[in-house]
């Protein structure tokens, strides 16, 4: 706008403390000047602001010539849209109270923004705000005729009275922080000559261009100011009206300056003035503060809203989106399917560092909002419960407690004790695995009431109690409880997760399926699934034959949930000849199309999901993912000891283990545990040896004074860890140390001991392998990336940060089995989640950690790994390496830096697995067996002819893992398949912003920010306040702090006290129920339809439209009575579908049972001859006792059977590969024996009591 000029006839104002500059305005019309020929805009700054963009522009509004409604409407068509454009605001209004104040400032977050752009070239005052009052005669006059403000001053301090509400609290902050800032002026108008008041109530608006918008209201207004019920306003501009805008500006001026002929204007008292300036806000308040009766009643919407949106047919995703972590792509895919799939189990086999965890949480969460799923049980190992329950709360805002045989322990460190009967009647539970297995503690597993779902963390230790192909019956413990479980009907479903479905024999994963519900012919024996996935190589390779797909063809032939072919040339069921026909008549590409059909539908890939960082490359690759997955740079670093005295020391050693043991009673096995054990410290650090000499010293020492001595060695020296020892079914494992057996051998030992401690001692600062780790330590941290440490011992951990300490001093962190430490001038112990954070905020460069590290943390703001000594169990280094290698990792190549002593038997072993099971490069699933081969070498330190054996038993084993299809299938990637995308109708910022709604609006529950944390306090909401959190950060930092999510029963007790006005709001929510399964339905009854409410942002544009009126009664009830159809077909539906394959799971076994019986027998008939069978089987029955394996077989099949041609083809086949000496162990009947005692056989009886779904469903 052109500067304005200053007037021949301008007079100074030199009442106001602010100053006055005067000009004369020049106002636009069509091109044409029209002056107002007197003083006018005192106390502005001579500085025009700059011409404003479009959108901030009066012209740019289409303002109409009269508006009438409620405060909220005006503020929404006329406050909002001109104060956002304006720069200049003058306003008269009615009586002065702190409520006609506030209602003044509607709209002013956008003037606020547009004052703070121009900075000091803004108008001072911008806003000139005139407040009318009406005195009483006596304080009229000693204002007008004596100047005295004093009963002004007590009249107006008595209007202004402390805001009831936040919304007044918040414009007043506006006009104490305009105030404060010199932008705003105040004056009051008070009547010259008589008492009352000059109702003149009306405001002109200006923006940069010099336009200028005026409105002026009727003359009743009230002491209610804006807030009255209803007003009406007329609108002139001062391009579509001039004559109109000068007659309103020329008024105002005279008001302003004191000149009008009836009314009086002083300055507001300083005494109010202070008053005000107690409101000043810290920053500028920019947000437009929303109604409180508006504002409580959209409040109100959002929360109603929020408590139904699980429950709505799409609130999955709400779960999802409201969880406290991001999802990737592929977990995406993996909870859609695996919670939709609920109760069919599902095996969860992604690798190390791809968020198995996180995918199961998800999963429980979606089940738990009304999908089924009311009682769950985790199944966890030992050292995992509470990192799972911290992952749990941080993650999925689920809060779990576990139990330990006391008492249940809460995440906020809280215990309560109580009796397993007790605790496994709480609806969600976790439990060591190792503590619910054993037969006395499973009965309380078993007889609890029904669990929904049963999750089982690390499931390859479910396994057989023998590894043999033909023992299936005989599950170990943890296999055995799975069985039960599922077979007696104690649980619905089970949910499964292991990195690893395949440790040693590839019918591991097939056993898990079993538990998982599949069944029928699938389910029958191993052997069928080894010739399954023969035959698909076979029609990889596209040179297969009849003979060599036959086998696939018997397993499809009845299939009629197998996926479509993809030529659609193939329908099933179908006949098994024609089908094999189909299968191997097609040329190499038709083949390969058709093993992948195989592959895709075979119940491993069907029931499996196994994702890996190739995933991860080839969404990437496809622009999913923006950032590609690191690679990891591998390299061993092999030391030598470079001086004498310390390979003296180490030969010393090593005779001293082979003497002292190779004397002890015990296996060799045994033995060679024990001398590993010594040999492995050895090599680790001078710490960890001198402390096993100290430990063995003590004992014989105590052995020669005839004390109690405990020969065992202690778990820090044995470097056990139940987890590894679960899988054999062991409580315990305690390691012999090796009793002496005579006095005078003690006495020779413990001479020899402490020579070689004064050799080692000797050795001062002298450590090759230390200052090699240094060098090699430097390297990988070039750049300055954070690197993690693994050892093995925890003393040889205290060695290296003793040696690191005064280089890195509080950059360095420890963790091991006694949790974190920290540099604070003394080492102190700290929770897991704070060596995280300090880790995440760049506050760490090295982390000394043991295997207690390498599950349960993420480390991934590590880029870098050193292994100072390897674990005996191979299968630690992968969960090492998963530390840092996981999703969130920065890094784009990931140094791993592996210590060996020269020639030992840990560089030679793990030499093999580098280099045929590139270990440390890539996770080495298939190559299982190999590990377990290198874990007995490592563990038994085999003499040298037999550790050459191994190692060459290893790679020959690594060739045949290699080229074996049904171990490749076990550890088959699933396909990256795009994930679904859309909208959620819930996200955690629509969480954020309903708490913010709380702190805002007057509402019975209310929320105020909490200090130096990302939460709020919520009040009003239960008996006592509560703390909570939507960052997961915050909840590691603070333990109490309780995450919000929508699976939280503080989102429904917010709502319920949020109760819409019946019949006064057109949001419907009606809800139906059935056991463990709910729905919602959410529609907007508007005047002339109803929809279907998607999500918080399709509210707030129905909000947003809603005049407020209240809906047609005729259009509410059909909504209501639409809501409660849908929502009930919903649940229902539901339901049914749920028990339908709850049964069939069941149903499934029992049919395994029966053709694996009916196999067995056919065998064992067809091995007594070529006869008939029902005849022979007759004649067996007669031959033999009540009770009879035979007359058995009949009772349990219900008659006899009609032996298909193509069953009697396949009995001659099998019987015609027997040897003689097979057909007499057959006629034995054991295999038989052992198919009457299938486990499976007692589902019979849990699918009589099961009825809630009819057989046959």
């Amino acid at each position: 706008m052109p500067p304005r000029t200053k007037s021949s006839r301008c007079t100074r104002n030199t009442t106001t403390s602010l100053g006055c500059w005067s000009t004369c305005k020049t106002t636009r019309n069509r091109g044409s000047c029209h002056r107002v020929d007197r003083c006018i805009v005192p106390t502005r700054s001579p500085t025009p602001p700059p011409t404003c963009s479009p959108a901030h522009r009066l012209r740019s509004h289409d303002w109409p010539r009269f508006l009438e409604g409620p405060d909220p409407d005006l503020r929404d068509r006329l406050y909002v849209p001109g104060l956002k454009c304006a720069v200049r605001y003058d306003r008269c209004c009615a009586y002065f109270s702190s409520r006609v104040l506030s209602a003044a400032a509607a709209g002013f977050g956008g003037l606020i923004e547009n004052l703070l752009a121009l900075g000091d070239a803004a108008p001072r005052p911008a806003v000139r705000l005139l407040v009318n009052e009406e005195l009483s005669k006596q304080d009229a006059d000693a204002l007008l005729e004596r100047s005295d403000p004093t009963g002004l001053i007590q009249h107006l301090l008595r209007r202004f009275k402390t805001p009831k509400t936040a919304f007044e609290r918040t414009r007043l902050r506006m006009l104490a922080w305009l105030v404060n800032e010199r932008l705003l002026a105040v004056k009051v108008g008070v009547m010259r000559h008589s008492e009352g008041i000059a109702h003149a109530k009306f405001g002109i608006l200006g923006d940069g261009d010099g336009d200028e918008v005026v409105f002026a209201g009727s003359d009743n207004e009230s002491a209610q100011a804006l807030l009255a019920n209803y007003e009406e306003l007329e609108l002139s501009t001062s391009w579509g009206d001039p004559d109109r805008l000068a007659y309103f500006r020329d008024k105002f001026e005279r008001l302003w300056q004191g000149t009008h002929p009836y009314v009086r204007t002083v300055e507001l008292p300083q005494a109010v003035k202070e008053r005000l300036l107690k409101f000043v806000p810290p920053e500028p308040p920019l947000v437009e503060p929303v109604d409180e009766e508006r504002g409580a009643l959209r409040t109100a919407l959002l929360w109603q809203f929020l408590a139904a949106a699980p429950y709505l047919e799409n609130g999955e995703a709400a779960c999802d989106a409201t969880a406290l972590v991001d999802v990737w792509p592929h977990q995406r895919l993996v909870v859609d399917d695996t919670a939709a799939a609920w109760p069919a189990g599902r095996l969860l086999c992604d690798e190390v560092g791809m968020g198995k965890t996180i995918e199961a949480i998800l999963v429980l969460r979606r089940l738990l909002m009304g999908r089924g799923v009311k009682r769950a049980l985790l199944l966890l190992p030992a050292g995992l419960l509470e990192q799972w329950q911290g992952e749990l709360r941080e993650k999925g805002a689920l809060l779990v407690p576990y139990f330990d045989d006391r008492a249940l322990h809460y995440p906020d460190d809280t215990l309560s004790p109580c009796t397993p009967q007790a605790a496994f009647a709480e609806d969600l539970v976790m439990v060591s695995r190792e503590w619910a297995r054993t037969e006395s503690n499973r009965r309380h597993v078993l007889s609890a009431p029904k669990w929904d779902l049963v999750l089982l963390d690390e499931a390859h230790a479910a396994r057989r109690r023998e590894a043999k192909e033909g023992q299936f019956n005989a599950g170990n413990l943890l296999l055995s409880l799975l069985r039960d479980l599922q077979l007696r009907g104690r649980t619905r479903s089970i949910l499964l997760l292991s990195a690893t479905p395949m440790q040693t024999q590839p019918w591991e994963p097939w056993d898990l399926l079993t538990v998982l519900g599949v069944g029928g012919p699938w389910a029958v024996e191993f052997g069928d699934l080894r010739e399954y996935h023969a035959a698909m190589a076979s029609l990889q390779s596209g040179r297969a034959t009849h003979a060599a797909v036959r086998p696939a063809a018997r397993l499809l032939a009845g299939e009629t949930d197998f996926p479509a072919h993809p030529s659609g040339k193939i329908q099933l069921p179908a006949d098994r000849g024609r089908l094999a026909t189909a299968l191997a008549g097609g040329l190499a590409r038709q083949q390969a199309e058709s093993a992948t059909w195989l592959r895709k539908g075979s119940p491993l890939s069907r029931t499996m999901h196994r994702f890996t960082r190739d995933t991860l490359r080839c969404y990437y690759e496809r622009g999913v993912l923006a950032a590609e997955p690191p690679r990891r740079q591998v390299r061993d670093v092999t030391f030598d000891y470079e001086w004498q005295a310390e390979r003296d020391v180490y030969e010393s050693v090593s005779r001293y283990i082979d003497e002292r043991f190779a004397l002890a009673p015990g296996d060799h096995t045994g033995k060679g545990f024990v001398r590993t054990i010594y040999r492995r410290r050895a090599a680790s650090s001078p710490r960890a040896l001198e402390n096993s000499l100290e430990h063995r010293l003590e004992r014989l020492e105590r052995y020669l004074q005839r004390k109690r001595v405990v020969w065992w060695l202690p778990d820090e020296e044995a470097e056990t860890d139940v987890r590894d020892l679960a899988d054999e079914d062991l409580e315990e494992e305690q390691i012999p140390a090796s009793e002496p057996p005579t006095p005078e051998a003690a006495r020779a030992e413990q001479e020899q001991i402490q020579n070689l401690l004064a050799e080692l001692r000797a050795l001062g600062t002298t450590d090759t392998k230390r200052d090699r780790f240094c060098k090699v330590l430097d390297e990988v941290r070039s750049d300055g990336r954070p690197a993690l440490v693994f050892t093995c011992y925890t003393d040889t951990m205290g060695y290296l940060r003793e040696e690191l300490r005064p280089r890195f001093q509080e950059t360095l962190a420890c963790f091991s089995g006694r949790g974190g430490e920290v540099w604070q001038g003394e080492w102190v112990t700290v929770p897991k989640a704070e060596i995280t954070s300090r880790l995440d905020n760049g506050e760490l460069q090295v982390l000394l950690c043991t295997d207690a590290a390498s599950e349960g943390l993420n480390l991934q703001a590590a880029g870098a790994l050193l292994n100072y000594d390897l674990p005996w169990n191979p299968s630690k280094v992968e969960q090492r390496i998963g530390r840092i290698d996981r999703i969130g990792q920065r890094h784009a190549d990931l140094p791993v830096a592996n210590l060996f002593l020269a020639d030992s038997v840990d560089q030679r072993v793990y030499e093999v697995l580098r280099m045929r099971c590139r270990l440390f490069e890539q996770f080495v699933g298939p190559m299982q067996p190999v590990l377990a081969l290198a874990r007995k070498a490592l563990r038994n330190d085999p003499p040298p002819a037999e550790l050459q054996r191994l190692l060459a038993e290893m790679e020959a084993m690594a060739k045949t893992a290699a080229v074996t299809p049904e171990i490749g299938a076990a550890f088959a990637a699933s396909e990256a398949a795009d994930a679904p995308t859309g909208d959620a109708p819930v996200t955690r910022e629509d969480l954020r912003q309903a708490l913010d709604a709380l702190t805002a609006a007057e509402t019975a529950p209310s929320a105020t920010r909490l200090r130096g944390l990302d939460g709020w306090r919520l009040s009003r909401v239960g008996r006592s306040n509560l703390r909570v959190s939507l960052d997961a950060q915050s909840l590691e930092r603070d333990e109490k702090l309780i995450p919000l999510s929508l699976t939280d029963e503080t989102v429904r007790r917010i709502a319920d006290k949020l109760p819409l006005p019946r019949g006064k709001s057109p949001l419907v929510i009606e809800y139906a129920q059935v056991g463990a399964f709910r729905c919602a339905e959410v529609r907007w009854a508007a005047p002339d339809r109803d929809v279907r409410i998607r999500s918080v942002k399709h509210l707030q544009e129905l909000c947003n439209g809603w005049d407020g009126a209240p809906p047609p009664q005729d259009r509410l009830l059909k909504a209501e009575e639409k809501c409660r159809r849908e929502a009930l077909r919903r649940v229902t539906r539901a339901q049914r579908d749920a028990a339908v394959r709850e049964r069939r799971a069941l149903e499934a076994q029992v049919a395994a049972a029966r053709l694996r019986l009916l196999r067995e027998l056919g065998r064992t008939l067809r091995c007594h001859g070529s006869g008939d069978l029902n005849q022979t089987w007759h004649r067996l029955m007669q031959a033999e006792g009540p009770g009879g394996r035979y007359r058995r077989c009949y009772e349990r099949l219900g008659n006899w059977h009609d032996w298909q041609e193509d069953e009697l083809a396949d009995l001659r086949e099998y019987v015609d590969a027997l040897t003689r000496n097979d057909i007499e162990g057959r006629l034995l009947g054991s295999q038989l024996d052992a198919a009457l005692a299938d486990p499976r056989g007692q589902a019979v009886e849990t699918l009589k009591e099961n009825t809630t779904v009819p057989a046959g469903a």
